[in-house]
């Protein structure tokens, strides 16, 4: 905006108006009609070298702006050094603009091409829920025969962001058989939890946990990210009372996959809720093959490096946001 401004105001001296002019007719004969700097040279009667600091000038005095639309695009260099860092199987960093839901559809659109590219026929791909996985279910466009198994529990809150919606959208594309888990991600004690394990449908989805050769989950991050009235990025957080709550913080979550609690450092918090919790455990979920996290944003960087480091994910689909966090590349 103040560049506008003081060429505003540059171009009420006629003098600087003829050198603005200049600097935007080189620049339109480079960039617009593609001439080459030595062509430019002759036409304007002026030095090879002259046209160089003329479009430099162009530039840097805003008379040239360039604008890369890259929204959606994958960052190759970004994902190597992000895939460096976390020690994973794969990461893909792509570019993503706009507000969060904008974000979340760039980031799921490359995760279902991702899937869709890589499931193979007779899998038995597990899921979770998350705001993220139904922007990427919901852009599947096609999959192999599969198998679908929810790996948790339904948390309270949007249902259209619930493990039975995700499955749905797969199930939609691969035309596989679905085993939900009609029951509640957390309980109150542990004997309601040992009854709805033990429920036939329920344990049959969950006698399927060790088959699971692709599980596909979202991350809860725990901490506040900057900035006033910011709400905290996990369902799970929301919707724990505030006893189990405490508890989680004081033990030093900071992150949950598929209804686990993480602390930084990659192991376990607060295992107590583990016993009232109808969802996958943690060995389990180490032994699956394949596990696909999907998430976004900078707020989720301390997050995604704890269930790295807890070895809870192999893959991560991902925003230039949070790579650069995680990198430490403030120009990323």
């Amino acid at each position: 905006m103040s560049s506008n401004r003081n060429q505003d105001a540059h171009l009420s001296n006629p003098e600087t108006a003829r050198d603005i002019g200049l600097l935007a007719a080189v620049a339109r004969a480079y960039y617009v009609e593609e001439r080459s700097r030595v062509e430019i040279a002759e036409v304007f009667g002026i030095s090879r070298f002259k046209v160089s600091r003329l479009l430099s000038r162009a530039r840097e005095e805003g008379v040239v702006t360039i604008e890369i639309h890259d929204w959606g695009l994958p960052d190759p260099v970004l994902s190597a050094r992000l895939n460096e860092v976390l020690g994973l199987t794969r990461c893909l960093v792509v570019r993503s603009h706009g507000d969060d839901e904008t974000m979340r559809r760039q980031i799921g659109a490359a995760a279902a091409a991702h899937l869709s590219e890589t499931l193979a026929d007779d899998e038995v791909l597990g899921v979770s829920w998350g705001r993220t996985l139904t922007a990427t279910t919901s852009q599947l466009e096609h999959l192999p025969r599969l198998s679908i198994v929810q790996l948790t529990g339904v948390v309270a809150g949007d249902l259209d962001s619930s493990p039975i919606e995700v499955a749905r959208h797969v199930a939609r594309r691969s035309g596989g058989r679905v085993y939900p888990i009609f029951a509640p991600l957390i309980t109150p004690d542990v004997e309601t939890a040992e009854g709805l394990r033990s429920h036939a449908d329920i344990a049959s989805a969950m006698e399927l946990f060790p088959s699971v050769t692709t599980a596909l989950l979202s991350v809860g991050a725990w901490d506040k990210p900057r900035g006033e009235g910011h709400a905290v990025l996990s369902q799970v957080h929301d919707v724990l009372s505030l006893e189990d709550l405490a508890g989680a913080i004081a033990d030093g979550c900071v992150a949950d996959i598929a209804g686990l609690l993480v602390r930084a450092d990659g192991s376990l918090a607060y295992p107590e809720l583990q016993r009232r919790s109808i969802n996958i455990t943690d060995e389990q979920l180490r032994a699956v093959p394949r596990v696909l996290g999907v998430a976004g944003g900078a707020a989720k960087a301390t997050a995604v490096r704890a269930v790295a480091g807890a070895g809870l994910i192999t893959e991560l689909v991902t925003d230039h946001a949070l790579a650069a966090e995680i990198v430490g590349d403030d120009d990323a």
